[in-house]
């Protein structure tokens, strides 16, 4: 394995530790929603108001990120996040939570995490060559998927079962180890473009983000594909906790297992990423991948086999690693390093400000027509996203953008 050397290696371990407490928040917090209410759509309400910071604040999150040391920026926010989910550990343990409280801690986690992952893209390129970002984002992203969806569930479940105030308080701990990680990484990580006084337009510095991202085709439509793949596939996420329960007839612990073979599929997909790239280039896995998922959501919608939920779950899983991957990839490598944090934060804007909308819609969808709809509707848009996009996302198109930005 390709040695990334120690600065990477800190913020690797980072992601891992903070990850392991996202997979347990994961789980514990449906669970949390569902112990309140059986209604889909206040279910559903929970990912809604986790989302809806990255349409309120994705923008100017990208451009602070540009304006301040990167890692700085990142230790600062997981002191932040330790706090709040810190203080919903104690009060659950008060008994004193109602689902109010629950969306105001979803709402807050959700716009820490806008300035968390926006620096955290824009730091990787500061940390490796690159010609080694593949390799870094497959092992971020790896990382990321077996802590936070293949070993996180299961623990989620089982601390949720044990006491309620559990997995909230592991959750908090791992925000605390992770900011002190991050915090040892050696350097400064302003962008060389940084302004020099906090008072330069901020407006104008989003408009420069957005244009740049705008007038580029290929990240364009990468990013819009997402943002339409994210709206229903966080329909499916909203309730799905509901259709692992009350369709495959499974527990807590079931319901953190399913989610576990979703990490086991996205761990095969994030390090197999760079192998399907050269073998197939970055457009055809991409667009693949997409067609991938309208077949799964098929077979998801119709089974009420718990086996066979797991295996569509562990494919899902693998689709969505890849996609990841190369995506990310791509616009890291495309993106001149002054204008990382603010395209980013724009690509984000629209693969994720999608989501509230698309939570809301999958209760609504459930609760009208039951809670195999949202994987029907899935499966149609998502397979027609991939002809759609197949003219702009294409290996040649790609290969000829990266050809331009070595000869730059």
């Amino acid at each position: 394995m390709t040695n990334l050397g120690a600065r990477f290696n800190k913020l690797w371990a980072a992601v891992i530790v903070s990850n392991l407490g996202d997979g347990v928040q994961i789980v514990a917090f449906p669970l949390l929603v569902a112990s309140i209410t059986r209604d889909p759509v206040l279910v559903a309400g929970a990912t809604v108001v986790g989302r809806i910071p990255w349409l309120l604040f994705a923008l100017p999150a990208g451009a602070m990120v540009d304006r301040m040391d990167r890692r700085r920026v990142m230790v600062a926010v997981d002191w932040g996040r330790a706090l709040v989910v810190g203080v919903l550990g104690g009060l659950l343990l008060a008994g004193d939570v109602n689902l109010a409280l629950v969306y105001v801690v979803a709402f807050l986690l959700g716009s820490a995490e806008t300035m968390f992952d926006t620096a955290s893209e824009a730091l990787i390129p500061n940390l490796v060559a690159p010609d080694q970002l593949d390799s870094a984002n497959g092992r971020l992203q790896a990382s990321e998927w077996a802590a936070n969806t293949f070993v996180g569930p299961p623990l989620g479940a089982a601390l949720f079962a044990a006491a309620v105030a559990l997995p909230f308080l592991f959750d908090a701990g791992t925000f605390v180890i992770g900011a002190l990680l991050v915090s040892t990484i050696a350097g400064s990580y302003a962008s060389k473009e940084t302004p020099e006084h906090a008072v330069a337009d901020l407006r104008r510095e989003i408009g420069t983000g957005l244009s740049w991202l705008w007038r580029h085709r290929v990240l364009r439509t990468l990013a819009m594909m997402a943002g339409v793949t994210n709206l229903v596939g966080t329909g499916i996420v909203a309730i799905f906790v509901l259709f692992v329960q009350d369709i495959l007839q499974l527990g807590d612990i079931g319901y953190g297992l399913i989610l576990a073979t979703i990490g086991v599929g996205g761990l095969i997909g994030s390090v197999t990423a760079q192998l399907f790239t050269k073998r197939f280039g970055p457009g055809t896995t991409l667009v693949g991948s997409q067609v991938g998922l309208g077949l799964g959501a098929v077979v998801m919608g119709a089974t009420s086999s718990p086996v066979v939920a797991a295996l569509i779950a562990g494919l899902y899983g693998l689709l969505i690693g890849l996609w990841n991957v190369v995506a990310v990839t791509l616009r890291q490598r495309l993106t001149p390093d002054e204008l990382r944090g603010r395209v980013a934060s724009v690509a984000r804007l629209l693969a994720w400000g999608t989501q509230p909308l698309g939570a809301l819609l999958g209760g609504v969808v459930a609760a009208g027509f039951g809670l195999r709809a949202p994987f029907y509707v899935a499966a149609v848009v998502w397979a027609s996203l991939a002809v759609v996009v197949l003219p702009i996302v294409n290996n040649r198109r790609i290969a000829a953008l990266q050809a331009e930005e070595v000869g730059d």
